[in-house]
């Protein structure tokens, strides 16, 4: 999708105050090096004599950076200054280095779950085309990388015991819970301007959860 870039109208000064510290957040949240995740996949995939997987997510990690750069690029557009940094994308950061590839998969899979939620809420919270443009693309994109690191998740639990996916599961239960009600307090503004109450909240994001579980019991798409 080309996005014109060159209409600076759309977004009036109430929208643009709305949309400004969660897409702060998002935006940098969105970027990354991926040196932690590079390095364990890359372990992964020479245990697994699997080097599509390796080139899979290095496509992965340049996505998610175009999704960082074409944010920052909006914002250039309304004057918006980026952040630094941003507590709870420091904590997933943090998370996601805890332990190897599962780990970070988990972590990331549960952020592009709460993003489903978090572009449809933000292209519904303003007038503006740009935006809106934008947030069906990384949409479009999101969804894929779901069902991707959903896939990467079957692909490690295949090769273990099922009870220990069975608290895997738990525990991504667990955390998604923590982690949409942290996202709800910081942003809830923006969520409900988009046309969410909590509970529609929750519940699609559980939904999101379900689904993604569903893929990697399976190993494809049900």
């Amino acid at each position: 999708m080309k996005l014109d870039y060159s209409n600076n109208k759309e977004l009036i000064s109430e929208e643009k105050e709305l949309i400004t510290p969660s897409i702060r957040a998002f935006q940098i949240g969105e970027g990354s090096e991926g040196k932690h995740l590079k390095k364990v996949v890359e372990k992964f995939g020479k245990k697994t004599n699997d080097e599509a997987y390796i080139k899979a997510m290095d496509w992965f990690i340049l996505e998610e950076n175009r999704h960082s750069m074409t944010l920052k690029k909006y914002m250039e557009v309304y004057d918006i200054k980026p952040i630094e940094n941003n507590w709870i994308d420091n904590v997933f950061r943090f998370l996601r280095k805890l332990m190897g590839l599962e780990c970070e998969v988990v972590v990331l899979v549960t952020a592009e779950m709460i993003a489903l939620s978090y572009y449809t809420a933000l292209s519904n919270a303003t007038g503006s085309k740009l935006l809106k443009d934008i947030c069906a693309q990384m949409l479009h994109d999101e969804l894929r990388h779901v069902v991707f690191q959903s896939y990467t998740l079957h692909k490690i639990g295949v090769r273990r015991n099922e009870f220990i996916n069975k608290i895997v599961r738990g525990i991504r239960k667990f955390f998604m819970r923590i982690t949409l009600n942290v996202v709800w307090v910081k942003y809830k503004d923006l969520f409900r301007n988009g046309n969410y109450t909590k509970k529609t909240f929750r519940n699609d994001c559980l939904e999101y959860l379900k689904q993604s579980i569903d893929i990697e019991k399976a190993g494809k798409l049900v």
